[in-house]
């Protein structure tokens, strides 16, 4: 009896492959260039096959831009974020990572990544690869004996999710004998937890981007526009390597009249051509990114020669509120525990302060804004390894002047907070 012919899987049947010609191994190339290195790459994987096991799940599905750079080490600079370019990895208990995508990728994933088991549909049909990703999918799912296990997806909201509502109903139909459950608990049990590796690129990057407000406070003075500052700022992220792509953060800066109330105006892209007078005030906030890490930083401006004396006490109250609630903060408090020691604080400088937002402060990582919250709601518990960003601050309840609110990255250490962010002072700037 004739042997049965084995079956190729469909990922696998690319014609050039067929032809007898190879894809260049890029690992062994000069443009090689991971931001990630294979130590780190290596331990991310071996402590998620961990946690899979641990949290019952047998292979999780990433789709969000920075779970594939966290899990697979996958920069994508122009976003291929639409159905043309469908792409994800596989992270699995039993096989190492694997990248199911569009074959327009294999240069970008071979040159940044470590994942070797790549898998590639197309629609163009002369390439001979499945013409569709939900075929490449449900094919590879199936070899890697995942078609019938428990499937941890991206459900949670703190993502920044490359595919459609539809696609994801689709995929779930496509494997009914699957189970799909929320990998939330698992991403964030590993990923709020920063590694050696981590701290130190954070650290490096917090360096840079000082350098970068420094020279955007420099910028600040009667006569210049506000899109000048700006301009001035994104040249500097150049200069430092810090104008990634994607880049989706920016700094904003917040200017206001100082001549009565309700004068605020909040400047994000596009900027103005408004040009800066003496009087006026605000913040610089959120900041620019690093090797896929973001920075989430501020400090409070003021332009003239002295503090006018409303500003000179919301300046000290702001800096005393969030010097005394970071110095208070440790180990095992809660998320809501930190959001009422910074209420307090806010209250011990002015009886009629109020926290202006529903935290004072939050994880930072592969985005601006991750577990942990600081807020009154959430019942974490701090541990060592944990990054955070504090804010904290006073402001003027008659809105004539802004305030004073810092805000630093700080890593949570087993006897408190040490800063990781930058060494500029806590007080409102005087700029011009």
């Amino acid at each position: 009896m004739a042997k049965k012919k084995q079956k190729k899987h469909l990922s696998k049947d690319h014609w050039l492959e067929q032809e007898g010609i190879n894809w260049e191994q890029s690992d062994a190339s000069d443009d090689f260039s991971p931001h990630i290195p294979k130590e780190e790459f290596d331990l991310r994987i071996r402590k998620a096959k961990q946690l899979l096991a641990k949290h019952g799940i047998d292979a999780m599905l990433l789709f969000a831009e920075e779970n594939k750079y966290y899990y697979g080490g996958y920069r994508d600079a122009a976003l291929m974020f639409t159905d043309r370019w469908r792409h994800c990895f596989i992270v699995s208990q039993e096989h190492d990572p694997v990248f199911v995508g569009e074959s327009v990728l294999d240069s970008n994933v071979r040159k940044t990544t470590w994942v070797t088991d790549c898998r590639y549909w197309c629609a163009i049909k002369q390439w001979r690869l499945p013409i569709r990703f939900i075929d490449l999918f449900v094919d590879t799912m199936t070899s890697l004996g995942l078609d019938n296990k428990i499937i941890g997806m991206e459900y949670g909201a703190h993502h920044i999710l490359q595919v459609g509502i539809d696609e994801v109903r689709q995929l779930e139909a496509a494997l009914p004998n699957a189970k799909f459950v929320s990998a939330e608990k698992l991403l964030w049990e590993q990923k709020m937890i920063k590694t050696d590796w981590e701290i130190s690129l954070m650290r490096e990057m917090c360096d840079k981007a000082k350098r970068v407000l420094e020279k955007g406070w420099g910028a600040i003075r009667p006569g210049v526009t506000e899109r000048d500052v700006h301009r001035v700022i994104w040249e500097e992220w150049v200069k430092e390597d810090m104008f990634e792509t994607p880049c989706m953060s920016n700094p904003v800066l917040f200017l206001c009249g100082s001549d009565g109330p309700g004068k605020w105006r909040i400047v994000t892209t596009p900027f103005y051509d408004r040009v800066i007078r003496e009087g006026d005030q605000g913040f610089s906030d959120c900041g620019p990114s690093y090797k896929g890490y973001w920075t989430d930083l501020q400090r409070c401006f003021y332009v003239g020669d002295k503090l006018p004396p409303k500003l000179a006490d919301l300046s000290r109250w702001g800096r005393d509120a969030y010097l005394n609630t970071v110095n208070n903060i440790f180990p095992g408090m809660r998320g809501c525990d930190v959001f009422k020691l910074a209420e307090k604080e806010t209250y011990r400088q002015d009886w009629n302060q109020a926290v202006p937002i529903e935290f004072v402060g939050h994880g930072i990582g592969t985005l601006n804004h991750e577990p942990p919250w600081l807020a009154d709601n959430d019942l974490t518990e701090l541990q060592p390894g944990m990054t955070l960003c504090v804010e904290v601050g006073c402001y003027d309840t008659e809105l004539v002047y802004y305030g004073n609110m810092p805000e630093d990255i700080w890593l949570v250490t087993d006897k408190g907070l040490e800063r990781i962010g930058v060494d500029l002072p806590y007080d409102v700037w005087l700029c011009g």
